[in-house]
Parts: C-alpha cells; structure tokens; sequence
C-alpha cells in the first residue's frame, strides 16, 4: 500500500490536557467548586463555533451572561484555549515522518481561537505542511463533508491518505470516503503510533 501523506487529528493523538485544565472551565462561572453544569452548557456553546457557523465571543458572552459570570469574555476564551498542551514525542514523530520525505497534514476540530493559538504558539504552522482547522473548512469530524474538504485541498487520491484520530466514528468517517483510517490514543504510547505508521509502510528517520 503506497501511502503518501498522513493526517493527524490534535487532541488525543499529538496533544493532550492541561492537568486541571477542564476543572478551570468549570468554574468559570464564578463557582468555588467546578460546575458541570455550566461546563457542558460552554461546551455546546463551542459546537457552532467549529464549523465557523459562530464567533467563540459572541457564544462565550451569551454563556457567561446566562450564568451571570464574574470574567470576561477575553479571560474566558483565553483559560478555553490554554487548557491543552503538545506531546514533544508525538510531535517528533510527525517531524520523523517529514524528515523521511513523507507530507503530514493537521487535520482537527477547533474553533478559531485555538487553531490560530495551535498554528502561532504551539507552532504546527511550521511543523506540519498543512492544517485542516474544521473551523476554517466550514464542517467538522465526523462530517464526510470535513473530509471531503480536505481530499479538494490536497493533491492525492483517498487511499493515499492515512487518517490517525483517537475517534471510532471519525475515523470510519474517514473510512467511508476512501481514506486509509486507524483510531490512535495517546495512552497507548508513541511507540504504538510508530508502530502504525510503519505497518503502513512508512519509514521514520531515526
């Protein structure tokens, strides 16, 4: 199987959780004590905007307002986006991959905040030879259409494509348009994420 570019999803597969991180997004609201309630009402909230259907802001107001939230918006959004870091040994594995002479791609969920946070400071723009910000193509995992997106933007057939993703439904997603789909979690360690790309056939600078 002649595989000739690879598509990485970000949470779960190269990057993982802030210790913490989601019990700060709970007490946004003012709570001394993390809110799950108000945390799946943020996370819904979050929904249109990674499909670009809706401005991180204006959500988060309507959020913060409803709970009636002592932050801003601004300190909302910025403890939303921060809660997330890169894993250094599955970025090396992306840049083993390159160094090989093998594209790789970002292909993630993220409203525009967090790709433009993800792109400059965590610096994918420059570690990858391309991101797919779901934000930005206007339909999200496990949308066929997400995909489809990314197959107009590329130059390679679907069965050239690898898709790694910590997701059983976004990686069938993949699957049914012809893309080669494997589901990869970080807690399976980046030795299992080695060992994938290499029953593919692809070879890693050491």
């Amino acid at each position: 199987m002649n595989i000739q570019a690879v598509l990485f999803d970000a949470d779960g597969v190269l990057q993982e959780p802030v210790e913490g991180g989601r019990e700060k997004v709970a007490t946004l609201d003012g709570s001394a004590t993390p809110n799950e309630e108000f945390l799946q009402d943020f996370f819904r909230a979050e929904t249109p905007c990674l499909r670009g259907d809706a401005d991180l802001a204006d959500t988060v107001a309507e959020v913060l307002k409803r709970w009636q939230s002592p932050f801003s918006v601004d300190h909302a959004i910025e403890t939303h986006t921060k809660i997330v870091a890169m894993n250094p040994e599955s970025i090396e594995v992306v840049r083993s991959l390159r160094k090989s002479g093998v594209p790789a791609y970002l292909a993630t969920n993220q409203h525009e905040y967090r790709a433009r946070y993800m792109s400059e400071v965590f610096g994918y723009s420059g570690i990858f030879d391309g991101e797919f910000y779901s934000c930005r193509l206007g339909a999200m995992k496990p949308d066929t259409g997400y995909f489809h997106a990314v197959l107009k933007s590329l130059p390679y057939a679907p069965e050239r494509l690898l898709f790694i993703d910590d997701r059983e439904r976004n990686v069938a997603a993949a699957q049914s348009v012809g893309i080669n789909g494997v589901e990869y979690e970080m807690s399976e360690g980046v030795e299992a994420l080695r060992d994938i790309l290499k029953d593919y056939g692809l070879p890693l600078c050491s």
